[in-house]
């Protein structure tokens, strides 16, 4: 799934799910989450690195507020946890559920509308570099064990107070979890200030799967006009990082590349990838705008590119702007990836191919 730029928090970790089985709870006036006397050997509480982060939540009307989140735990559920359903979306059957406790509390001085909506700039991260899909689920367990997830924020959070509550996540069976993150502006893919919780062993698993920098892989790549993947156009093109290097804000003065804020007190890295025509006809170089830089806390940064061939960028060439690559030969299309959190570090390339789910990836080589 290739993620958008402009991609509202409304819609973070995908679309929510009405399911008519899963966690017991109702939205209410606050408190603790509770949990059930006895739970299924099958539940498994994941080694997520717990604890506090100063974050800002930023609501659907752009009001920003300050608030403390506290990941308390991370339960991986079992697949049996959902088939009491009368009625199951296609798109969830085979997921895994995962349950997400959190503290929330308020430190700013406004009063938070809403409150509930926290939760929507989380983000749970998989191995396979996909986010999960957050899912509101109501009623019981087959056998009648209730499961450790309610929902229980309250409509308005004022000065001070806090809130206790869970949120299911589901993931793909066999897809592990590498971290968990809130993305204060609510944007999936923009500089926004992050917060993030890495689950121990999720990067070593995302590491495995790594292509080095030199291996040529062949990407699928859609050449419709006009944008518009359409599957009857895609190409195979044989595709190797060429390069990652870190560069300077003072590269991009007097750029126009349109960075927010975060972006502009952020550090560039240069994405460098060649490509191969495999003919038989022309290819136009617009392949960069299918790169994302991915970050050890589970991020995929979207590059920026120049948009004339003549800017000058050290260690970022844009000769290949505009360039028509005839049958045979190759190109490298360079891409600008703007890092906005100083404790989370590059870690791999991805490549989203077209009609595909997931992202081709390498390792990235940092100079």
């Amino acid at each position: 799934m290739r993620l958008s730029n402009h991609v509202k928090k409304a819609a973070l970790g995908a679309a929510a799910i009405s399911l008519l089985a899963g966690c017991t709870g109702e939205q209410g006036a606050g408190g603790d989450v509770q949990r059930a006397a006895e739970r299924p050997a099958s539940w498994t509480d994941l080694p997520v690195r717990t604890g506090a982060r100063d974050v800002v939540h930023t609501d659907g009307d752009d009001r920003s507020y300050k608030v403390r989140v506290t990941v308390k735990s991370l339960v991986r559920g079992s697949g049996e946890d959902m088939q009491g359903a009368g009625r199951v979306d296609e798109g969830l059957k085979g997921m895994v559920p995962h349950y997400l406790t959190f503290k929330v509390t308020n430190t700013g001085r406004k009063k938070i509308p809403d409150a509930y909506v926290v939760d929507s700039d989380f983000a749970l991260n998989g191995t396979d570099w996909e986010r999960g899909e957050q899912a509101y689920v109501s009623g019981g367990r087959p056998g009648g064990v209730d499961l450790p997830c309610a929902d229980t924020a309250p409509k308005t959070l004022a000065p001070g107070d806090s809130y206790t509550t869970c949120v299911t996540y589901v993931l793909p069976k066999g897809v592990g979890v590498l971290s968990l993150t809130h993305i204060a502006d609510g944007y999936l893919d923009e500089g926004g200030a992050v917060a993030t919780w890495p689950v121990e062993g999720g990067l070593k698993a995302v590491s495995s799967g790594l292509k080095e920098p030199g291996d040529v892989v062949r990407v699928r790549w859609d050449a419709g006009e006009d944008g518009v993947l359409t599957g009857e156009n895609v190409l195979e093109l044989p595709a190797r990082l060429a390069s990652v290097r870190r560069g300077s804000a003072a590269d991009l003065a007097g750029l126009d590349l349109d960075l927010n804020e975060n972006e502009r007190r952020g550090v560039p890295y240069y994405v460098s990838v060649t490509y191969t025509n495999p003919g038989p006809d022309d290819l136009y170089t617009d392949q960069a705008d299918s790169v994302s830089l991915l970050t050890e806390g589970g991020r995929q940064i979207q590059g920026k590119t120049p948009f004339v061939a003549d800017t000058k960028i050290p260690g970022c060439p844009s000769d290949w702007v505009t360039r028509v690559v005839s049958p045979g030969e190759s190109v490298t299309e360079c891409s600008i990836h703007m890092v906005t959190d100083d404790n989370d570090k590059p870690f791999a390339v991805g490549f989203a191919e077209a009609d595909r789910p997931g992202l081709v990836t390498w390792r990235a080589p940092l100079r």
